[in-house]
């Protein structure tokens, strides 16, 4: 319930309707002496009774009034304040009703995930072992199946083609029990969406789902969306940024990269692409000109830069001094590259946060366009360079 305002906090006052009585009648007994003539505090004159019962019927008329109309007044904040109570216990009973219905429905996305559980048979040549794995370790699991079993092709769409079919042997394999946890986890996110909680509350019960997935669903979930099986989650994906926290860089789209590196090399350039997104959306978001974002630090071996030429057009510059040695954790992944590799590596990145991390829902694949600059080698110092731009000069969106 709101906080009183000064007129409620007046009208609980004593001395409000002690002033109150007293300047009214000082106001009215002025008028009545303007009227009729008084003398005070003399003798010769006698007080006439008459008069004065004629004043104290005026008084009281005049008095009577007010104080009904404050009386009006107070009865009107009374209802206000049970009207604003009843309305507060029933958003609370709504918002427990809510509470209940989120949790449970969370509770049961996290049976059926569990009743994923079971064993997986790993065929060697004399034997056959039988692995036992519960809960999450599913999503591990199958994950980990799919990146070994991809084969890379010689462009990002055709490495696309290719997860999708692995993606869809999964699911066809598990479709059972897979579809019912992305069922409902798609209730959960249509519940929140359809509910009248306040912003504010919303962002705590979506900071609670978030919290609840793993990595490896986020892979499953962002594979599912561009299927025509996830065609309905995908609005709920781009609105409240389900795959915010996806490590970009285990997709299988990248594994000509990732597949010679070892798991820190690898999260290190997740992390690398992770801090580049974000640090996107904040420069987007200003729809300006010229904004140039650099990666911290001096004296180091690589220094990443984020510029918008326009709100249209975006770069990203990786400059590579080869006679320093790398103080910098996150991009100890690069190493293992040459400049054309690591060229193509952020080419694929800005088409996956440009493109197909929000399913070509945000900015329209036919007009945008993804370029590289040549390669800028000057002795120890290597500079590539690589952009997007949307050629209707239409503002870029990132989620």
């Amino acid at each position: 319930m709101e906080k009183d305002n000064w007129f409620d906090k007046l009208l609980l006052k004593k001395w409000f309707y002690i002033v109150v009585t007293l300047l009214f009648i000082g106001v009215f007994a002025y008028i009545f002496k303007w009227q009729h003539f008084c003398y005070w505090f003399d003798d010769r004159y006698i007080i006439n009774n008459e008069l004065l019962g004629t004043y104290g019927d005026f008084i009281g008329g005049v008095l009577g009034t007010i104080f009904a109309l404050i009386s009006i007044l107070i009865l009107i904040r009374t209802f206000n304040q049970q009207r604003a109570v009843t309305e507060k216990n029933k958003e609370q009973i709504e918002n427990q009703r809510f509470n209940d219905l989120f949790f449970e429905l969370l509770r049961l996305y996290q049976s059926e995930i569990s009743e994923l559980c079971g064993h997986i048979e790993k065929k060697n040549a004399e034997r056959i072992d039988v692995i036992n794995y519960n809960n999450k370790d599913f999503f591990d699991f199958e994950k980990g199946l799919l990146q070994r079993a991809f084969r890379s092709t010689t462009s990002y769409e055709g490495n696309m083609q290719e997860a999708l079919k692995l993606y869809m042997f999964f699911y066809i394999k598990h479709r059972t029990k897979v579809a019912a946890c992305f069922r409902t986890l798609y209730r959960i996110y249509d519940l929140l969406d359809k509910s009248e909680l306040r912003e504010s509350i919303k962002k705590n019960y979506l900071k609670i789902i978030r919290a609840q997935l793993t990595d490896s669903e986020l892979f499953f979930i962002r594979y599912n969306g561009m299927t025509y099986y996830g065609t309905n989650f995908i609005s709920y994906i781009n609105k409240y940024n389900v795959l915010k926290h996806l490590p970009i860089f285990d997709l299988l789209e990248f594994k000509d990269w990732w597949k010679d590196l070892n798991h820190v090399e690898r999260m290190g350039i997740n992390i690398v692409f992770h801090n580049s997104t974000r640090f996107l959306r904040r420069i987007l978001l200003k729809r300006e000109s010229n904004i140039v974002f650099r990666a911290p630090g001096d004296d180091l071996k690589y220094k990443f830069e984020i510029k918008t030429k326009s709100n249209y057009e975006v770069e990203i510059k990786l400059e590579i001094n080869n006679s320093k040695d790398n103080k910098t954790m996150e991009y100890i992944g690069f190493e293992k590259f040459n400049a054309k590799k690591i060229q193509a590596l952020l080419d694929c990145y800005l088409k996956e946060v440009f493109l197909y991390s929000n399913f070509e829902r945000f900015n329209k694949k036919e007009n945008i366009e993804f370029y590289s600059n040549p390669i800028i080698t000057n002795k120890d110092i290597c500079i590539i360079n690589s952009g997007v731009r949307n050629t209707k000069q239409e503002a870029l969106k990132l989620k």
